[in-house]
This record gives structure tokens, C-alpha cells and sequence, in this order.
């Protein structure tokens, strides 16, 4: 198992390999929001990863941004999503302005299962808003990935080829039970669905499980976000995850989790996610082709660095 309180704050024990940095650098999994949920986010993450604490909890979302473009970024998938019901299409229409606004931030919508009017949100988020997919994160929106409620959501969701990207792992992190076995089942009863597990599962499944799960649903996308600063040298896997990234390299993207990430500055996470690619193919899919790829592009987004 993970040893959270040494491995969040220890420098990666991978040697970096002499790979070039990628030709353009996406991060997948970023949170961009308004300021109340900013605030809350930093606090949080500032009491179990100390080098947070240099992040002002006041910081704004364009100081973010500058951040995030200081470090490299061309483009990134801003995840940002409602605690409880009734907040889905404001935080949507947030999501527009904001990337109308900065047309290199990828925005993905969200939903509660509680929303009166699941499918209908859908239709605006997509159609509408021309938002790029959907996030949802059973723990924190407090629901179980099997919940009824969803069913007619992932069926919508799979009909039209929308992204989903759902959390998943770390359940020893937020002392809850594990959320794989339901993952695996939606999975099983929505194969059609382009899904994404994000942090890959992370301490709650064995890398060559994953490998076997990732084999049988060729829909299935991995988001490395936090678990590749997690395998350390003294995690029993440490030694087979470059082959197992370079094997996957299509279906896996890399991400940071910012402003809630492993570490700070954000610069560190990214050096530290080229160490575990063994060569440069493997690092132009996981830091930008395959993310991508998801959303059905062949470029990057007007306005982007790159």
C-alpha cells in the first residue's frame, strides 16, 4: 500500500531520463473555480500537503491561470463540479465564461444526481454551452457511482460519445469505502461509454488488475493524475510502471489535480511525470496526444501557447 504521509511529501526517487519535454504540454485535470470554492479547496489540501501552504487560500482563479501558463501550459481540462443540487447549471455557464475568456482552458460540465433535471442539463452543457465532457466525484458529491438516479445519465452519456470522467482510488486517502467494484460494474453495464477512471484506480487495485481491465474495455481512459507521484521507490510496482505507461501510452493522459495536487509549485509535478515515461513517444501521448485524442481533437485549442 501507499504510504501517503511520507510519499506526498517526498521529491520523486526516479532519476530524470534526459527525455525532452513534449512538444506541447496539456494538463488534464486541473480545478479552476470561483473564489468561495477556491478558498475551501487550498485550505483543505494546505492540512495534508505542507508545500501548499506557500498558496495563498485568497489567490484568485487568474493568478491561478498565470500560474498554470508560467509552468508551460498550452492547454488544460478544467474540472469543476456541484456539491449539491441545484448549483450544476450556474457552475456550467461559470465554465463557459471562463473558457470563453481563456479559449486554452478545456471545460468540462458536471451534474448531481439530485438535480431535478438530469438529461436536460445535459443538453444545455453540451449543445449550448459546447462544454467538452462530463466530471463527476462520487466522494466529495457524496452519491455512489451505481446510484439509480445516474442510470439514465451514463445512458445518455454513452449514447452520444460524451467524455466521463469519474474519480476514482485513494479511498484509504478520504477513509471511505473503495470505489472500485462499482467502477468495474459500470464499466460492465455501459461498455460503450468513452470513460475515464481518474488517478487510475490509484491504491485500490493492483497495477496488473489495471492492465487487465484497461485489455477488456478499449473505452476505457486513464487519467494519471496524483498516482504517478505516488509510486515510489518502495511501492511494489514502482519498477513496472514505466513499461506499463509506455504499453498504455493511448490510453493514459497526465494531470496535476491544481490547485489540490501532490505538490507545489505545479512545476515539480510536471518534471516528475517525465521521469516515468521510458521514451519520447510515450511522453508526447501521456502529456498531451491522448488528452486529445479524448475529446475528439487533432489540435490545440485557439489561444493556446503551443
Amino acid at each position: 500500500m501507499l504510504n501517503y504521509k511520507r510519499q506526498i511529501e517526498v521529491e520523486s526517487g526516479r532519476k530524470m531520463t534526459g527525455l525532452k519535454r513534449p512538444r506541447h504540454l496539456i494538463d488534464g485535470h486541473v480545478h479552476i473555480m470561483e473564489q468561495r470554492r477556491i478558498r475551501g479547496g487550498i485550505r483543505w489540501i494546505s492540512k495534508v500537503v505542507r508545500a501548499y501552504r506557500q498558496l495563498d487560500p485568497e489567490t484568485t482563479p487568474d493568478a491561478l491561470l498565470q500560474d498554470l501558463r508560467r509552468a508551460g501550459v498550452d492547454a488544460a481540462f478544467n474540472l469543476y463540479y456541484p456539491i449539491g443540487p441545484g448549483e450544476s447549471r450556474e457552475i456550467n455557464r461559470w465554465q463557459r465564461e471562463m473558457s470563453d475568456q481563456n479559449p486554452w482552458l478545456l471545460a468540462f460540465a458536471s451534474l448531481h444526481p439530485a438535480d431535478p433535471d438530469p438529461l436536460a442539463i445535459i443538453e444545455e452543457s453540451l449543445n449550448e454551452l459546447g462544454l467538452l465532457g462530463f466530471k463527476f466525484h462520487p466522494y466529495v458529491q457524496q452519491f455512489r457511482i451505481l446510484d439509480s438516479r445516474m442510470d439514465r445519465v451514463y445512458r445518455r452519456l454513452e449514447e452520444i460519445n460524451c467524455p466521463v470522467i469519474v474519480h476514482t482510488g485513494f479511498s484509504r486517502f478520504y477513509r471511505l469505502p473503495s470505489l472500485t467494484a462499482e467502477f468495474l460494474e459500470l464499466l460492465h453495464r455501459f461498455p460503450g461509454m468513452k470513460l475515464v477512471a481518474s488517478h487510475m484506480l490509484c491504491d485500490d487495485i493492483s497495477l496488473e488488475q489495471l492492465a487487465e481491465v484497461v485489455e477488456e474495455y478499449p473505452n476505457l481512459y486513464l487519467d494519471a493524475t496524483n498516482a504517478l507521484w505516488l509510486y515510489h521507490p518502495d511501492y511494489p510496482a514502482y519498477e513496472r510502471l514505466p513499461e506499463f505507461i509506455r504499453r498504455y501510452r493511448t490510453r493514459v493522459y497526465f494531470g496535476t489535480d491544481y490547485p489540490m495536487g501532490m505538490t507545489y509549485p505545479v512545476e515539480r509535478l510536471y518534471k516528475q511525470g517525465l521521469t516515468v515515461c521510458p521514451d519520447q513517444e510515450t511522453v508526447e501521448d501521456v502529456f498531451w496526444r491522448t488528452a486529445l485524442r479524448l475529446i475528439g481533437r487533432e489540435e490545440l485549442p485557439q489561444g493556446s501557447t503551443g
